[in-house]
């Protein structure tokens, strides 16, 4: 690479970084923005030219609508973010690598993947998603809060972006009247930082539509302004909300918005759908389609075919999803049939559980904290397995989620999942190996919940077999149509233990 001068380097500053790996001879990962987690398919296939061209051909679909590249060189970095810049890109500022409480920022603001199209939807949240990352994206106001700061948007009446776990969450809803607004929910994050796992608390107020982009650069301010700068890990805005209290954290609110603002009481969510499968829209006659991906990794020549599917079959649009997944919308009903066949031959079996589409697995085998085998594969040998052992239909009655994360950030928010799986390294002699922790319980929607621990430090080679043998508890003692949350609640940790074992404490494979 050529010398740059100094007017090259500082176009980039704010709005471009770096961030660190430590795995897979990877130092380096580069994770790109997508608002909204909607682009074209000139874009999808550039982001597949840098990744042929700096990362090995690898790209990684994010639970927050990023795409990540791996193996990024130092030197090649600041030709990537030209190129990322002509496409119209920008990165998060990946600040993990600093040490105290500084240089948060803004990270990709997740929206409903089918804003716009979804049928009966209560409100589009894109072009409010679109707007809020274009003011906060290298704005030198918001670029160095305590901690980073994530916020989610959801129209469709669905818990689609997992509110619960994001520090400001806005949900589409209807007041006593009959209008249309917004209710927003603070102070959520699953990882270690302190206080803990926390799923956010309800506000109970109702913000209109014009008053959203106020009321989300508000909270933001009250993140930078009082949230913890002497420890980091108190730095989060979950702390800061644990601390003030909901009546106080609305007081602050009211002020930096001046005024009082319209209280709400009623339901968060309206309905339950990741939007999965084909979907009709809100066109008669078109449907969308989410393609299951199972991780969210992807080669660079399966993205062009990708983006050659939305030109033939739809109008140039792709969509990433909070469960890392592909939606191409815009299909018209008469295409169905052949799409499908043609997903089918590309190795996305349409015909799939619906696990396929909710289940999540971070990128472990890129942060140095965990060994073989790592999330995703964990997450595709678990899935696998359970559709050969119950079958498709069983499985999609039970709208099964299983999540898995390499350590005790939860990056793969396994915390809210229906089992979840969070890794972590022991030593055993003169070896480390790496085993998981499992949980069951967790839930989105109406009926949040964190996961419970049930079994710690399994073998990574039993758990499918495990989770085999708790699921074939489930079907046989559930009530009605009682989901796995409801199920875990009337069972102590130790009889839960025993659903995943059996009565000899020796897993039951089957």
């Amino acid at each position: 690479m050529s010398l740059i001068e100094a007017a090259d380097i500082e176009k980039f500053m704010g709005r471009y970084s770096i961030g660190r790996d430590n795995g897979q001879g990877s130092l380096h990962f580069i994770r790109i923005k997508i608002p909204g987690g909607i682009l074209t398919s000139s874009q999808f296939r550039g982001i597949a030219s840098l990744a042929s061209k700096y990362s090995r051909g690898i790209v990684e679909i994010t639970d927050r609508q990023d795409i990540q590249l791996h193996w990024i060189r130092a030197e090649d970095s600041l030709d990537i973010f030209s190129s990322m810049e002509e496409m119209g890109f920008t990165t998060d500022m990946c600040g993990q690598g600093f040490t105290g409480a500084r240089y948060g920022d803004v990270r990709n603001i997740i929206c409903c993947p089918a804003s716009g199209i979804e049928r009966d939807e209560l409100f589009n949240c894109y072009p409010i998603a679109k707007d809020l990352t274009k003011f906060f994206t290298g704005n030198m106001a918001f670029l160095d809060l305590p901690r980073k700061f994530k916020i989610s948007m959801s129209g469709c009446g669905a818990d689609c972006t997992r509110s619960w776990i994001n520090d400001l969450a806005f949900i589409a809803v209807k007041n006593r009247y009959g209008e249309i607004g917004f209710t927003i929910l603070v102070g959520g994050s699953v990882g270690a930082s302190l206080p803990g796992p926390r799923l956010a608390k309800p506000t109970g107020i109702f913000i209109r539509p014009e008053e959203t982009f106020k009321v989300a650069v508000a909270v933001a301010e009250i993140h930078r302004d009082y949230s913890n700068r002497e420890s980091k890990a108190k730095a989060r805005f979950k702390w800061l909300i644990e601390s003030l209290g909901m009546e106080k954290f609305l007081s602050i609110l009211e002020s930096k918005v001046g005024g009082k603002l319209e209280r709400y009481n009623g339901q968060i969510f309206s309905k339950q759908t990741d939007h999965e499968g084909f979907k009709p829209q809100n066109i008669e006659g078109y449907y969308y389609v989410n393609i299951p991906i199972l991780g969210g990794r992807l080669t660079a020549p399966l993205m062009v075919k990708i983006a050659d599917l939305a030109d033939k079959y739809g109008s140039g649009e792709l969509r990433l999803t909070p469960t890392q997944n592909i939606i191409i919308p815009n299909i018209h009903e008469g295409d169905k049939d052949s799409l499908l066949k043609v997903l089918t031959e590309m190795g996305f079996p349409m015909n799939s559980s619906r696990s396929r589409w909710l289940s999540v697995g971070c990128s472990s085998d890129f942060c140095g904290k965990t060994l073989n085998p790592h999330a995703k594969d964990i997450i595709k040998d678990i899935v696998e397995h359970l559709e050969k052992h119950f079958g498709v239909e069983t499985l999609n009655s039970i709208k099964l989620r299983i999540n898995a994360s390499g350590c005790l950030n939860d990056c793969g928010a396994s915390l809210v999942a229906d089992i979840g799986l969070i890794g972590k390294q022991i030593r055993e002699e003169d070896r480390v190996r790496q085993v998981y922790d499992v949980y069951a319980g967790g839930s989105l929607g109406n009926n949040s919940s964190l996961g419970t621990l049930i079994i710690e430090k399994a073998s990574p080679e039993k758990l499918k077999f495990m989770i085999a043998s708790f699921l074939t508890n489930y079907l046989k003692k559930r009530k009605d149509n009682e989901d796995i949350s409801e199920f875990c609640k009337r069972y102590t940790k130790d009889e839960l233990r025993d659903f995943f074992i059996n009565f000899r404490g020796e897993l039951t494979i089957e």
